[in-house]
């Protein structure tokens, strides 16, 4: 994908908010990071008029190849549609790109009327010509899994329609060290689980379900309490592990986090993790629309654990707003 004898880069478009670590891994590839916002007020989603947007404005400087999507969403928790699924597989017919999709976060899925849907699934149902043309690279991982052992360093992709010449680094690369035999085993259980019936697919189901209750009584509450508090918005969450509240901070405060060289939100956190001992992850890690402010909250926590958390966030808020207002 990336041609380092070409004149113009390899473009990579991710999404903003999303995860740091993909901008910086097309950076250590020698490829071009290029943001696309997602539409907050239509719950985070894939905006195809954002994307073509961005696709103009970056060929002035690199080559767009690579269209990067994460579903479940991370860190807004929004969960695709099918209709947005097949919205994006036409877009990447139509500007050939490489469909990149982040799916690590599959079983956090938690509403059932809103299902996680695979794109290999999605572009296979839609049939000819894209389920034989359009390139595809998923990827799954076990810390992300219900098993949720990050410490295994486990998971795996997949390619659908690429070119041999893509591949073939992957085919070289199977003489890197593998994952520990503990993950190994792990993954294979996880991809091919017992008949049912058999203890242990009870019991990885039971893990499983119980995960999405506690992550959709997290969300559930989550939203509750945050949507009373005035001056905090909290688009709906469908899944993934957190939660990306909007903050409305006083401009008072954005002078004093600019003084001391700081985003405003995380000069908020900063001031929150003092107060309370409570540490949040400001929005500008993941990135955020100019002018919005933003925090990552875990949905992971016990409902007890959690409903702590809401307490101390709700009523910092209130008096970091009657502070600087």
């Amino acid at each position: 994908v990336v041609d380092e004898t070409a004149a113009q880069p390899t473009g990579i478009l991710v999404p903003v908010p999303g995860p740091p670590l993909h901008g910086a891994a097309a950076g250590l590839a020698g490829a071009v990071a290029v943001p696309y916002p997602l539409d907050e007020e239509r719950g985070w989603a894939v905006a195809g008029e954002a994307v073509r947007q961005a696709l103009r404005q970056a060929r002035t400087k690199c080559h767009p190849k690579v269209l990067c999507i994460v579903n479940p969403g991370d860190p807004t928790g929004h969960v695709l549609s099918r209709q947005s699924m097949e919205d994006i597989i036409h877009l990447a017919a139509e500007e050939n790109l490489l469909l990149l999709a982040d799916e690590v976060q599959q079983e956090r899925a938690f509403l059932p009327d809103r299902p996680f849907l695979s794109f290999k699934r999605v572009l296979w149902e839609m049939g000819d010509p894209f389920t034989s043309t359009i390139q595809l690279i998923s990827f799954y991982s076990l810390s992300k899994s219900v098993a949720g052992e990050s410490g295994f360093r486990a998971g795996f992709l997949e390619l659908v329609n690429v070119e041999e010449g893509v591949t073939l680094p992957f085919h070289l690369a199977q003489s890197i060290p593998r994952p520990c035999v503990l993950g190994r085993i792990l993954l294979d259980l996880l991809m091919d689980p017992p008949d049912e019936g058999d203890p242990i697919q009870q019991d990885l189901e039971e893990q499983r379900e119980g995960l999405r209750r506690l992550l959709a009584h997290n969300a559930r509450r989550v939203q509750e309490v945050l949507g009373r508090a005035p001056g905090i918005r909290c688009q709906p969450l469908q899944g993934g592990a957190r939660a990306f509240p909007r903050l409305r901070l006083p401009p008072r405060a954005q002078r004093q986090a600019r003084d001391l060289g700081l985003e405003p939100d995380i000069f908020f956190c900063q001031e929150l993790r003092e107060a309370t001992g409570m540490v949040l992850a400001p929005g500008s890690e993941f990135g955020q629309a100019e002018g919005t402010h933003h925090v990552a909250l875990s949905l992971l926590p016990p409902a007890a654990a959690l409903e702590h958390v809401l307490l101390t966030l709700t009523r910092f808020y209130a008096a970091f707003l009657r502070r600087f207002s």
